[in-house]
């Protein structure tokens, strides 16, 4: 059976523009300003996946309504992104790629670490077969021979005209504009890349809170029934995706604040197959443990346990989650974080692993020092996380709010599955 997506355009169908955005920041659970940044400001993108079509239209409805423009595409396996001045949009099916792009756009497939111009729409106007007939004079027109040389000599002028377009084309290169650097992903799909597997798998825990309805909603994560709750906090285990046997391929920890989705604690989503997420806790100050161990799937070749720590706290926009523990001097956010570039040396040796670098943050969030705290065992996997870490920007707060200098811990994890994360 085919499937649909479902695509916020980015276009208001009203004039009151707030308006739009604090109804479409309410349907989606979260604050204006949370919505705005890391929903809006991607637009167009995917926010459905795997719906039947029905439904799918439904839900454009539904959106229209509130005041904003969706549509409705078959859902693919290749996914695109696009890059609008300094903005990533995305991700998009790739057939819909024209449709959404504007002139000056550029663009790159789904995990591809280069973007592309758009491809020229400009062709040769056709040339007139043979037996062409000029068209029909207007009645009472006289059909002379000054005309029929006029017509004649009009045809020669296309034909010259192509002639020399074809030269043109010939001896002048398609212009393509130079590479540039990869702008790091603002946000994680909705959905893996990858297509659904066909087997019919179990349906998962079942939602205990409006919490757990959020993760439910749309269809793409299933719940594993591990989660807690301190207070206003709480954390849930979702999968992603799984493989042709219902296994899970890909599963995340999300932190929700008072009933609202604040984020995702683990960088990149792990998997299960590979990486075994032993525990996580969370406590009455909004601090988050929790611990993975990396194996190899071989019996006995798992290595050791690795603890990472994040906590809530408000924001400039809201509450967010921040790397470190709830008893740092200062509370530190990844503003914008570049993907590590795997190593080709490393791809060809099947190197992974992760790297635990330990950064100092100025005022500016500019980091002043990157260390490798802890070694991945490949030099050349830690010397690329240290590049790409030094290119990151941050915002380091004090308890009271005000910029400071800080330190703090943070992994990159190199995975052969997902070499572009």
């Amino acid at each position: 059976m085919d499937t649909f997506c479902l695509v916020l355009a980015g276009h208001h169908l009203a004039t009151d523009a707030g308006a739009v955005e604090a109804r479409l920041a309410d349907a989606f659970g979260m604050s204006p300003d949370a919505f705005r940044d890391k929903v809006w400001q991607r637009a167009p993108l995917i926010i459905r996946r795997a719906l039947d079509q029905t439904t799918a239209q439904d839900q454009a409805s539904q959106l229209k309504a509130l005041g904003t423009e969706a549509g409705v595409h078959r859902d693919e396996e290749a996914l695109i992104w696009l890059l609008r001045g300094e903005r990533v949009l995305g991700p998009l099916p790739a057939g819909a790629r024209d449709q959404y792009a504007r002139a000056g756009d550029r663009w790159c497939h789904d995990g591809d670490a280069s973007w592309q111009a758009l491809p020229l729409a400009a062709t040769p106007p056709p040339l007139p077969g043979p037996g062409a007939m000029p068209p029909p004079l207007p009645p009472g027109a006289r059909r002379g021979r000054g005309r029929s040389f006029a017509w004649l000599g009009g045809i020669a002028a296309v034909l010259v005209l192509a002639l020399l377009w074809h030269q043109h084309r010939a001896a002048t290169p398609a212009a393509t504009a130079p590479p540039v650097r990869y702008v790091p992903r603002p946000l994680q799909p909705l959905s893996a890349a990858a297509p659904a597997s066909t087997a019919i798998c179990p349906a998962g825990s079942a939602a205990q809170n409006d919490e757990d309805r959020f993760l439910l909603a749309g269809g793409q994560r299933t719940l594993t029934g591990r989660a807690q709750r301190s207070g206003d906090d709480y954390v849930a285990e979702a999968v992603l995706q799984r493989d042709d046997h219902c296994q899970p391929s890909a599963a995340q920890l999300y932190v929700f604040h008072h009933g609202a989705f604040v984020g995702t604690a683990i960088d990149t989503p792990i998997d299960p197959r590979r990486t075994q997420l032993t525990d996580f806790t969370l406590d009455g100050q909004g601090q988050l443990t929790y611990s993975l161990r990396r194996c190899d799937g071989r019996a006995g070749g798992c290595g050791e346990l690795e603890t990472y720590q994040a906590h809530l706290q408000r924001g400039d926009g809201g509450w967010v989650l921040a790397y470190g523990a709830t008893s740092a001097p200062a509370a530190v956010e990844i503003i914008s974080r570049t993907p590590p570039r795997y190593p080709e040396e490393a791809l060809r040796q099947r190197h992974q692993g992760t790297v635990l670098l330990m950064l100092t943050i100025g005022a500016d969030g500019l980091p002043r020092e990157v260390e490798v705290a802890k070694s991945s065992g490949f030099p050349e996997l830690d010397a690329a996380a240290v590049a790409s870490a030094r290119q990151w920007r941050f915002r380091a707060l004090r308890p009271d709010g005000g910029a400071t200098t800080a330190t703090t811990s943070v992994p990159v994890r190199f995975h052969l599955d997902s070499p572009a994360l």
